[in-house]
This record gives C-alpha cells, sequence and structure tokens, in this order.
C-alpha cells in the first residue's frame, strides 16, 4: 500500500519551534560563514532540543533554503511593486537595485544573509535571475543597452547589487544608502549604455523614490 500522509497542519507549538530555528539561523548566516555553523549552534541559538531540529529539516542546506528562500521573496515582493506598471528597462533595473539597498536599510540582519549566502545564482536561467534577464532582453531588442551579451550584462548587474547591498550592510544607513543608490545606479546605467546625462537623471529619481522614501519596501508597506 502507498503512504499515507497526514495534511495536518503543524501545530502551535510546531511552528513555534520551526520559527525559532529560522530565526536562529538568519542570525548566524548574517554573522558567519554557512559552513561554519553547525546544527548544534542553530539548536543552541534557538533553545529547542537537537531533535527537533530534524522534525523540521532533514539538513542544515535545507534551513538555508528556507531562509533564503524567505528573505529573496520579500525582496521580489519590493520589486514588484516598486517596477508595477512601469516597462522602460533602464527604470526597471536602476529601481530594482534601489530596492536591494533600501532592504539592507531596512533589514539588515536578512540582508547580511544575502550577502553570505548568494548560492552561486549567476546563470542566466536561474529562477531567481528571469526578472534581469526580461529587462535586460526588452533593453537590447529595443537598442536601450548596448553591452556585448546577456550574460554580461546580467553578472554586470549581479555585481552592482552584491557589491552595493555588502557595502550598506556594514553601514545600514539612509544617508548612505540615498547617497551610494544614486551613484552606483548612475554607473550601472551608463555602463548597459544609457547617454549619461540620462543615468544620472534615472538613478536620481531612483533612489529618491525607492532608497529615500522607501516607498515599496516590506517595512514601508506594514506601517
Amino acid at each position: 500500500m502507498g503512504e499515507v500522509r497526514s495534511t495536518a497542519k503543524p501545530s502551535g507549538r510546531a511552528e513555534r519551534t520551526r520559527e525559532a530555528l529560522i530565526r536562529a539561523g538568519r542570525k548566524l548566516f548574517a554573522e558567519q560563514p554557512v559552513d561554519a555553523v553547525a546544527i548544534d549552534d542553530i539548536v543552541r541559538a534557538a533553545d529547542v532540543a537537537k531533535g527537533s531540529f530534524y522534525n523540521h529539516f532533514p539538513d542544515k542546506d535545507a534551513l538555508v533554503r528556507s531562509v533564503t528562500g524567505e528573505i529573496r521573496a520579500g525582496v521580489e515582493r519590493a520589486i514588484g511593486r516598486a517596477n508595477a506598471g512601469i516597462d522602460e528597462p533602464a527604470r526597471r533595473v536602476a529601481r530594482a537595485v534601489c530596492v536591494y539597498m533600501r532592504y539592507a536599510v531596512d533589514e539588515p540582519v536578512r540582508a547580511g544573509v544575502l550577502v553570505r549566502v548568494h548560492s552561486g545564482h549567476v546563470s542566466t536561467s536561474a529562477p531567481l535571475n528571469q526578472g534581469i534577464v526580461e529587462d535586460v532582453s526588452a533593453g537590447l531588442a529595443s537598442g536601450r543597452f548596448a553591452i556585448a551579451t546577456m550574460e554580461s550584462a546580467v553578472l554586470y548587474i549581479l555585481g552592482v547589487s552584491q557589491i552595493s547591498l555588502t557595502r550598506i550592510v556594514q553601514e545600514p544607513t539612509l544617508a548612505l544608502a540615498v547617497t551610494l543608490s544614486q551613484q552606483m545606479c548612475a554607473l550601472l546605467l551608463r555602463g548597459l549604455g544609457v547617454p549619461p546625462s540620462e543615468a544620472e537623471s534615472l538613478a536620481a529619481q531612483a533612489s529618491d523614490e525607492v532608497v529615500r522614501q522607501g516607498l515599496y519596501s516590506d517595512a514601508a508597506n506594514a506601517a
């Protein structure tokens, strides 16, 4: 006979234990490399029995995926809000990068996890990069972007986003995020082929709306 799986939802206690493990993993993965974090460290920080860990996650990698999945989902929601109704590729790219910078101000611990656990998602076929691929494709097709290949454009955008996120995690202040986002987005757009004066204007607008005002962040929308 086939295995019968329970469809019951986790109990309140089980859910609290799972959340405690995720919070502990998030904090530890933000502070040190994943390889340096042992399951014993996680259960100690979560204040749960070691056996409880395996009731929720088969191994540490599964916890890492849960932690990063939650974080990336939050960033993707914010990017979706920031780019809702906007079709112009250069604006979309600048605003998406600015979302990451504002996120580092609002959620420095979660952003710290992204800095340490980027998981090598650098392929143009990676699901997490499909938004970038679509924007770059539109930019190349319309002549808005002038860059050698799709892959080089995606890697360029990912590199600027990651290094900017890393810098703001080190000093998660709004003042730095506003200044850095404007400078980095202007450089990014110029590198993609947008004329310098227009790149500066688009970067300034994205920095003001997305970073300074925080119009599309989860923190602002929860307020």
